[in-house]
């Protein structure tokens, strides 16, 4: 048998604690106790109250504040029971590899039906603690908000809280970029997963037809090219416009590693890109890259007739030194 690491059994400790947490009977800490309204819960309430929607907020908590109650004003008891019965399903795990493992739990809420969410723990809490720290981020509406603007699943279909562990090295920046090309790209606020609409297909048709250009995304006219029908399930849009066949994975060696991404363009057939991210914000790099290319940057790197490496990959060259 390998011998394990000498983490490993306060890890494996953290997810045991984590786990009674969430199967066995889930009773606030404060049931009954005297308590007082908290920051959070009260941005929560003045949410709902202004803009109405789902919150896994108490009602006790949202009627004080509609009542008047401010930050540390007292509230009513918690009523005894299933603490946030909204979170079901749950299954803690331990994830990752090497220094990136990490106690996690998977979980479906009520509110978002066909969706699994996932959280990591930081490795060097008390894990009752932190589970019940995450049932009262969800409680006060973070998960709730994160999904105004969802962030993409991963390759397994999860998406992860955007507030839990980070893992470590260039795993998480990896992870990120992956799932975004996977997902596609999302408008904030739009519907996910998309769905055909009348006036969409209506759109498609007449452009199929021969009648004029549109500014539909290629996705949705292909689908409708393929026999889509209004209500049918549109595929996700291509997180860059004419990128097709991403790859996203880590290059190079110890200070050189980087998460790469290799594409094709609908523009230049039979090429085959490179770009290497910078190891700042993720998030940020994604999107200047959509830019980039999206504005021509792919047109005037070819202007250049730049040579392809020995495989066969031609290289960005704008905003990236390691290049």
């Amino acid at each position: 048998m390998i011998p394990q690491p000498d983490g490993s059994h306060e890890l494996e400790r953290q997810r045991a604690d984590i786990e009674a947490v969430f199967h066995g009977p889930r009773e606030a800490p404060d049931a009954g106790q005297p308590r007082v309204l908290a920051v959070f819960a009260y941005a929560e309430s003045l949410r709902v109250i202004s803009r109405g929607g789902l919150t896994s907020l108490d009602r006790a908590t949202i009627d004080a504040v509609r009542a008047g109650a401010r930050p540390g004003h007292p509230l009513p008891p918690r009523e005894p029971g299933d603490y946030l019965a909204h979170v079901t399903d749950a299954d803690v795990i331990i994830t990752g590899s090497e220094a990136g493992r990490r106690a996690a739990v998977l979980f479906s809420h009520q509110h978002f039906p066909g969706i699994r969410f996932g959280h990591r723990f930081q490795p060097e809490q008390e894990g009752t603690g932190t589970a019940f720290a995450l049932l009262a981020d969800i409680e006060t509406g973070d998960l709730h908000r994160m999904m105004e603007a969802p962030p993409s699943p991963d390759s397994d279909g999860i998406i992860w809280t955007s507030w839990g562990a980070r893992l470590p090295g260039l795993e998480h920046q990896l992870t990120e970029i992956q799932a975004a090309f996977l997902g596609g790209w999302r408008a904030p606020g739009a519907e996910n997963p998309r769905v055909l609409t009348e006036r969409v297909y209506g759109e498609a048709r007449r452009v199929l037809g021969g009648d004029g250009w549109t500014g539909l995304d290629e996705a949705t006219v292909e689908a409708v090219r393929g026999g889509a029908r209004p209500d049918d399930p549109l595929p996700p849009t291509p997180y860059i416009n004419g990128v097709s066949d991403p790859d996203v994975l880590i290059t190079g060696s110890d200070e050189d590693q980087r998460v790469t991404i290799l594409f094709s363009h609908r523009d230049f057939p039979g090429v085959r890109f490179g770009h290497r991210f910078p190891l700042d914000d993720p998030g940020l790099d994604k999107i200047w890259l959509k830019e980039e290319i999206e504005t021509g940057a792919l047109d005037r790197l070819m202007e250049t007739h730049p040579s392809a490496d020995s495989t066969g990959i031609i290289w960005t060259t704008w905003e990236n030194e390691d290049n």
